[in-house]
């Protein structure tokens, strides 16, 4: 994961360029380790450790009792779309822990899945919020932009 986040041509995100600064003057802080670290969360009964983690293994199915924490360890978090979302419309990272739950919410209210596994299904509402909380900011900076035209 973290070989990919250098900034690509065309692409102007600020997080981007200073995960491409890091990287070149400390590799080592944006390494998938520390990335996992950073961004993972504890996984006690697939690692056997509460040492916060990215495991990159497919999210396993939902059944009853022991496998339902199998299940859960092993659905890694949204919060790195939703960070680089708020990077994208410019939401301060100090705003994440209101945005986050907020879109979260929205989230789960998009789900029209038929079953708990549906998981293509969450992923369309994940998109849609995202697509969202874009067109909202985007008519925020036109509305913005006519305002300081009109002056």
């Amino acid at each position: 994961m973290a070989r990919t986040l250098g900034v690509k041509p065309g692409q102007n995100s600020p997080v981007a360029r200073e995960i491409a600064h890091t990287r070149a003057i400390s590799a080592e802080d944006v390494s998938p380790r520390e990335i996992s670290r950073a961004w993972g969360t504890p996984k006690p009964t697939l690692a056997n450790s509460y040492r916060s983690e990215l495991l990159n293994l497919k999210t396993f199915p939902t059944l009853m009792g022991y496998s339902s924490r199998i299940m859960a360890e092993s659905w890694e978090s949204n919060t790195l779309y939703w960070a680089a979302l708020a990077d994208e419309v410019g939401v301060s990272p100090t705003q994440l822990n209101v945005r986050i739950p907020e879109w979260t919410r929205k989230l789960v209210e998009q789900i029209f899945a038929s079953h708990l596994e549906d998981w293509p299904a969450l992923l369309r509402s994940l998109r849609l919020v995202g697509d969202d909380v874009r067109e909202k900011a985007r008519r925020q900076t036109q509305a913005s932009n006519a305002e300081v035209i009109a002056r």
